[in-house]
């Protein structure tokens, strides 16, 4: 995968700051992420879970909300309002300029947001939550003991993450009318909740509570062991690959109709790597790089190792298929290894292979097995000057 840096307006004309996370190939659907409350597009949640989706082949938009990480405004000028629609904004701003959001991923107070800015986004097929409150409110606990400052002074200042962020009167107050249950009834698409038994900060009763109030098809799934914000490793990588099995019957693939006949196969390069290429043929794909020590980045199979991989591979079908036709019962397993061998010629390719045929069987049948070798397929197209050499087993 790779990332791309964007800049998307907010509900108010302010520009975010954002990073798009591509997969190397043609997304099949795109998504976005709405982060923790007072936190930024590059928190363990919303970087790594982006990532591993766009891994999977689903690119991902992240963001900072107006007055967090690198975008424009000032926080205490928000609210919870503004930010579910600065959600709705960010979907517009990815359906024009690439493709519209088929899932939203929001966490904690990015996913009570999210749950009620689904609402308002008629593209989306699905809607998936890590950590997130019930009722939006619940982020005020955590500096109850100050409210009195801004009944006082009109705002609060608190050291949230390492910086000293503005908690306003308005967005209390906003919070204070919402009623979670008014928006989450109508929501009508699919929903995914991820929670933790162990968060500390938004307790599990708070999945349980959406839950009960929201509509079928819906899902409520643990996230054994994992803090509130995600940050033990492989939490967010897990939470990623739960969410992308769960969301594939949903999804309305965007690269359906690029069809790879089959027998055809199609290498195109990719930014991630310098040599590296994406793969496809007719009913599967995968990525191919030079390794580290020939100026690639390892991201996938090498070339010559796939070359070798399809010739250990068309060998032990083809000696499966001999075991089938002659009636050789005996046959229980086959193990082919290649290996490339050091050839004198340099203008000769050569190669190792090793046969091991597991079974008890007469000389006429072994050798019947390790002849079939002769009609593999792949084989039969190597040029002249490629040579391969048997090792007994």
């Amino acid at each position: 995968m790779h990332s791309v840096s964007v800049k998307v307006p907010s509900s108010q004309g302010l520009m975010m700051a954002a990073t798009l996370d591509l997969p190397d190939t043609t997304p099949i659907a795109y998504a976005m992420f709405a982060h923790c409350f007072t936190g930024s597009r590059f928190t363990p949640a919303a970087a790594r879970v982006s990532k591993t989706l766009a891994d999977s082949g689903i690119a991902c938009l992240r963001f900072d909300f107006p007055g967090l990480g690198q975008s424009e405004g000032e926080f205490s000028e928000t609210t919870f309002s503004s930010n579910v629609d600065d959600i709705v904004a960010a979907s517009e701003w990815l359906r024009e300029h690439y493709s519209a959001p088929q899932l939203l991923i929001g966490h904690s107070l990015g996913g009570a947001a999210s749950l009620k800015a689904a609402t308002k986004i008629a593209s989306l097929k699905a809607v998936a939550t890590l950590g997130a409150p019930f009722d939006p409110a619940h982020a005020v606990l955590h500096f109850a003991d100050r409210i009195s400052d801004v009944d006082e002074h009109g705002a609060v200042t608190l050291a949230l993450g390492g910086r000293d962020v503005t908690i306003s009167r308005s967005f209390l107050e906003d919070l204070a009318e919402l009623n979670p249950e008014d928006h989450l009834s109508k929501l009508r698409k699919p929903l995914l909740l991820l929670h933790s038994p162990i968060d500390q900060t938004v307790g599990v009763d708070n999945a349980q509570l959406i839950f009960r109030v929201t509509r079928y098809p819906k899902s409520l799934m643990t996230l054994d062991k994992a803090d509130h914000l995600l940050t033990k490793e492989g939490a967010a990588q897990r939470a990623a690959q739960i969410i992308r099995t769960w969301v594939e019957p949903y999804l309305e693939p965007e690269n359906a109709d690029d069809v790879i006949p089959e027998d055809v196969v199609e290498a195109t390069t990719i930014k991630a790597s310098k040599y590296g290429a994406a793969v496809r043929g007719s009913s599967h794909s995968f990525i191919t790089d030079r390794a580290k020590s020939q100026g690639g980045k390892s991201l996938g199979s090498t070339p010559a190792s796939l070359f070798a991989s399809a010739l250990a591979a068309s060998n032990a079908q083809s000696i499966k298929q001999a075991a089938i036709e002659k009636r050789i019962t005996a046959l229980k397993d086959v193990k082919v290894t290649i290996s490339r061998a050091v050839s004198p010629d340099t203008s000769t390719l050569k190669f190792r292979r090793k046969i091991s045929l597991i079974g008890t069987f007469t000389e006429a049948e072994h050798a019947e097995l390790m002849a079939a070798t002769k009609n593999c397929s792949l084989e039969q197209m190597l040029s002249p000057g490629i040579m391969i050499d048997n090792d007994e087993a």
